[in-house]
């Protein structure tokens, strides 16, 4: 069996590895999403609760809030959009690396072939420039000649 080349690897919009970083970044942040959700409505029974054991719900609020909400939003956002945020970035980095070295690349074959052209044009130049002797006229030879002119007259 033959393996047939395909020009669709050549023509990709970018590395699979950038591909898979932003998908990771995206289940990240959503994670943290829900875990941002999940302490929400944790902070929301909690109170719920107390209020039902007969504490006021304003000194249940005031004592909850910077025991348990605050911690339950920062956390996922600092440490869930962090990682989120960092996964996004790399895979940008990867993807601008990855196109600097795909223009490189393609621009040192282009030098390379301008420079193989440019060697193969002037050999056939050089080649068709050159003139063996058997190829003068005597004719020619003569009136190109200065000692030849110098007799003739």
């Amino acid at each position: 069996m033959k393996l047939k080349k395909d020009g669709s690897l050549k023509k990709s919009k970018g590395p699979a590895g950038s591909l898979v970083l932003y998908i990771a970044s995206i289940v990240v942040a959503l994670m943290g999403l829900a875990y941002l959700v999940t302490n929400i409505v944790l902070f929301q029974k909690a109170v719920a609760q107390y209020v039902a054991q007969g504490y006021p719900a304003v000194t249940v609020t005031s004592q909850l809030i910077p025991s348990q909400l605050l911690p339950g939003i920062y956390e996922p956002i600092g440490v869930y959009g962090g990682i989120a945020l960092l996964l996004f970035g790399v895979g940008m980095l990867n993807q601008k690396l990855w196109n600097y070295l795909r223009l490189r690349d393609i621009s040192t074959e282009n030098a390379q072939l301008k420079a193989d052209e440019t060697n193969e044009t002037d050999i056939a130049v050089s080649e068709t420039n050159t003139l063996e002797p058997d190829d003068l006229k005597s004719d020619e030879f003569e009136s190109n000649n200065p000692e030849s002119r110098e007799e003739e007259q």
